[in-house]
């Protein structure tokens, strides 16, 4: 692994927004105010943001995508945009405690949004909730989440939903102290060699996240197989296109970082 090559990549590539990302990850320092407003920006008046299948719509899933980067910049619930997007979050959670993106805007949403699909709705159930229990107190909102979630874990520790929906909820199960996290990352395990880049990077930043130690050994292999998936002019590549390759960049340093495979001399 090539830290110094990956560095040198994101500078010569990035935007200003991923050079901050960047900044933080190598030094703790937080954005400008410009960054931040750039990153915020698009914000609509309900604290949601619009996702790129539907312009005039507020997504749950890209209000999670924005949550993400404002925690990989340092920015906390004080931030006035963070406390809009999570009230947006709790506004639209049902009653049982699941999230589904609205019916309206279905015939043009992507699998992983699609309202009326279980898959769905339990990956954008564990997006909310786990970033819910992040940027607030893990109350009765949160609570609910991991239980609706917890009612369809079979018992080899699978989720009838896509793979991401797996380490979301286990990222939240174990910031509640809950046994079925335990249960889903044994299924992890079993499917980590079927991880793209950018999802053992998703995985590990997801965990360390929820508090779950670097020396766990669910996150200990995905160090592993990430650290192997550097390129050698010093990227790791983004299945999303090649344009995407400085953000996968950025959540692999960020990933290896957080799990301590290395460290600035």
């Amino acid at each position: 692994m090539n830290i110094e090559k990956a560095i040198i990549f994101i500078r010569n590539n990035g935007n200003e927004v991923e050079h901050a990302r960047l900044n933080y990850i190598l030094a703790n320092e937080r954005p400008s105010e410009e960054v931040t407003a750039d990153l915020f920006a698009n914000q609509r008046s309900d604290g949601g943001w619009p996702p790129f299948w539907a312009n005039d719509y507020s997504s749950l899933d890209a209000t999670c995508f924005r949550l993400a980067q404002a925690e990989q910049l340092g920015i906390t619930e004080a931030e006035t945009a963070v406390n809009r997007a999570v009230k947006f979050l709790i506004k639209r959670q049902s009653p049982d405690g699941s999230w589904e993106e609205d019916e309206k805007d279905a015939d043009s949403a992507p699998p992983w949004a699609k309202p009326g699909e279980l898959a769905a709705k339990l990956y954008l159930t564990a997006n909310c909730g786990l970033w819910l229990a992040l940027f607030g107190n893990p109350d009765t909102r949160v609570l609910k989440a991991a239980d609706y979630l917890q009612t369809h874990l079979d018992q080899n520790g699978h989720l009838p939903s896509f793979l991401h929906a797996h380490w979301l909820a286990g990222g939240l199960w174990y910031k509640l102290n809950w046994q079925a996290s335990t249960q889903i990352f044994d299924y992890l395990s079993m499917r980590i060699g079927d991880l793209s880049t950018s999802n053992l990077s998703w995985l590990i930043t997801t965990m360390c996240a929820a508090g779950v130690p670097a020396s766990h050994q669910l996150v200990d292999n995905a160090a592993r197989l990430l650290e192997q998936s550097q390129n050698a002019d010093g990227y790791w590549e983004s299945e999303d296109g090649s344009n995407q390759n400085v953000h996968a960049t950025l959540e692999a340093l960020r990933a290896l970082r957080l799990c301590r495979r290395w460290s600035l001399s």
